[in-house]
């Protein structure tokens, strides 16, 4: 469980690990760890899924042309905040790789509208949670809310 203080620094206040892994217990990060646009989307979304850091983005390109647009092949960008299974920030791949973290599933822990914590959960080979799991880990992290 990683927690959030009032000028956005976390530390690492509770964990369950198996025995011959390092421990996260303790450690602070600086409020820069996790960009405030990452941030905000943590109060959007209850789940962060990586299955695998060594995913192959792709592409997702609207149909619709910008306003904006100075030529015909620009198209709308698709808002993915609300997306379960949208790609995340290059860094952010890159620290979980530096970790030796293959898959993560991050919960949020939200208090009077604004991120407290979050609840982060790693593997250290590829892990799909299944929807089921994943309803049941965004219920919690409600609950815990």
């Amino acid at each position: 469980v990683y927690r959030f203080n009032e000028h956005g620094d976390g530390t690492v206040i509770a964990e369950t690990k198996q025995p011959h892994l390092e421990s996260f217990l303790g450690l602070h990060y600086p409020d820069s760890d996790i960009p405030k646009q990452a941030k905000h989307l943590y109060t959007l979304n209850w789940l962060r899924l990586i299955p695998d850091v060594n995913y192959q983005p792709t592409a997702l390109v609207s149909h619709k042309q910008s306003p904006e647009a100075k030529s015909s092949s620009e198209k709308v960008p698709l808002d993915m905040s609300y997306c379960a299974l949208r790609s995340v920030s290059p860094i952010h791949i890159e620290y979980l790789q530096n970790m030796g973290v293959t898959a993560s599933m991050s919960v949020s822990l939200i208090q009077n509208k604004k991120l407290w914590g979050l609840i982060a959960c790693h593997h250290y080979t590829p892990k799909f949670i299944p929807y089921e799991t994943r309803t049941i880990c965004e219920f919690l992290g409600q609950l815990m809310s």
